[in-house]
């Protein structure tokens, strides 16, 4: 349609170079696991605070921010893994985007439980209380499933599938 067969060959042939060329590249190799782990953990980290800080400035959660944490752990890390791309970053992307939304919901939980403690007690306990404090986090992690809707499975949901798809593979096998 329009080329000769001989210069179609010869297309063909060259798309199938570049392709394999970038299926090589991007490949997954184990020393781009440590810079994907940190790529992850600090989208997750970045992204968690900025949602707690958006939630506690503004005093609504913006549940579509969860996604946006999805979507910044999984380019995370692509970015940090110099474009390698597989199923281990993959695993990494999503659970980052997890962390992530964990972290932001602690920040919000610890603003709103210290400024209760500053409320029911005193300006000297609540100062007293840590980010960092195990009762604080074990209060977070008995109490999740009350900071849970519906809505905040959709958004987790949409965040995992995201973070999933973004270090996904061009599905290519190469041969060694």
């Amino acid at each position: 349609m329009g080329i000769d067969k001989g210069n179609a060959t010869d297309l063909v042939e060259s798309i199938y170079v570049q392709v394999l060329k970038a299926a090589e590249e991007e490949q997954f190799t184990g020393s781009s696991m440590m810079p994907a782990l940190v790529g992850g953990g600090l989208g997750a980290l970045v992204g968690g605070v900025i949602w707690g800080l958006i939630v506690i400035a503004t005093g609504y959660e913006i549940g579509f921010m969860a996604w946006g944490i999805g979507l910044l752990s999984g380019f995370a890390v692509v970015f940090f893994s110099k474009g390698r791309r597989g199923i281990p970053l993959q695993i990494i992307a999503v659970l980052s985007s997890v962390l992530g939304i964990a972290v932001g919901k602690y920040v919000t939980f610890f603003h709103f439980f210290k400024e209760a403690i500053l409320k029911k007690y005193a300006v000297e306990i609540a100062s007293n209380v840590s980010i960092f404090s195990e009762e604080v986090i074990y209060i977070f992690i008995d109490g999740i499933g009350s900071m849970v809707s519906g809505f905040d499975i959709l958004w987790v949901i949409l965040a995992v599938i995201t973070a999933w798809r973004i270090p996904k593979g061009i599905g290519l096998k190469l041969e060694k």
